[in-house]
């Protein structure tokens, strides 16, 4: 009888762990390149930590095996990153409230114009949900609230529409109407799914400059698993960062 090689007991662990590391990385490209829907993309991405912990399983059977350990925490280490990324994403989302529209505004939420035309038939109303939704955002993201800057609505914009590009945004209008009412929007497109999502900043004149108003929604999907939020909160920073900068400085 033939001996068997010390790396046989491994071939099957490496091979489902590269499975691992494949469902990770095609799930999301194959719906981004539009091979496959978002139900379909994330059930193959989300399915990686089970093949991963598949392949750790048959790691310790190898390790038991042959004795290489080092072979073994090799395949656990590649099943391991291959179940990073979904694993992350996952606990990111969970605790998220079940809504897909967020405002720093809930009693006037600012209105889509430029967006309303996007949102045709089979996509999320242009209009937002109202009570309902305003309840879960409430009780989830109670941070969540308009930015006072000190300089005039029309620089407003202007920061705002910097601050909106540099965070990879699409710019669909901008404009500061009557009463220097501003106001820009955007959509933004996630990384791993290509999901889009649609952006309204709205300006208005404030005692102390300028008030600014942000909302985000999700153009398809049901619920947003918090990015929204997310991106809000990082708009905001970013563009109230930029709005210090205008302040002059004493002395």
């Amino acid at each position: 009888m033939a001996a068997v090689r010390p790396s046989a007991p491994f071939k099957l662990p490496v091979l489902v762990a590269l499975a691992a590391v494949a469902a990770a990385i095609l799930g999301p490209l194959g719906t981004r390149a539009q091979i496959w829907g978002f139900g379909v993309g994330s059930a193959i991405f989300y399915a990686a930590p089970w093949i991963g912990l598949g392949a750790a399983l048959l790691a310790i059977v190898g390790v038991s095996r042959s004795g290489r350990l080092w072979r073994g925490l090799g395949v656990i280490l590649l099943a391991g990153l291959a179940a990073a990324v979904p694993i992350r994403t996952w606990l990111a989302g969970r605790g998220a409230p079940p809504i897909h529209d967020v405002t720093t505004d809930l009693e006037h939420p600012p209105d889509y114009v430029a967006v309303a035309r996007l949102r045709t038939a089979g996509t999320n109303p242009a209009a937002h949900g109202g009570d309902a939704v305003a309840r879960e955002q409430r009780l989830a993201y109670a941070d969540l609230r308009p930015l006072v800057v000190q300089v005039p609505p029309e620089r407003a914009l202007a920061l705002a529409a910097d601050t909106a590009r540099a965070q990879g945004w699409t710019v669909l209008a901008q404009d500061l109407g009557f009463g220097s009412l501003g106001r820009l929007e955007a959509t933004d497109t996630t990384l791993l799914f290509g999901r889009v999502d649609d952006i309204v900043v709205r300006i208005v004149p404030h005692e102390v400059g300028s008030r600014i108003d942000v909302r985000s929604s999700s153009r398809d999907d049901a619920v947003d698993a918090g990015r929204n939020a997310q991106r809000i909160r990082r708009f905001l920073a970013f563009l109230a960062e930029r709005a210090r900068a205008e302040i002059p400085r004493n002395g």
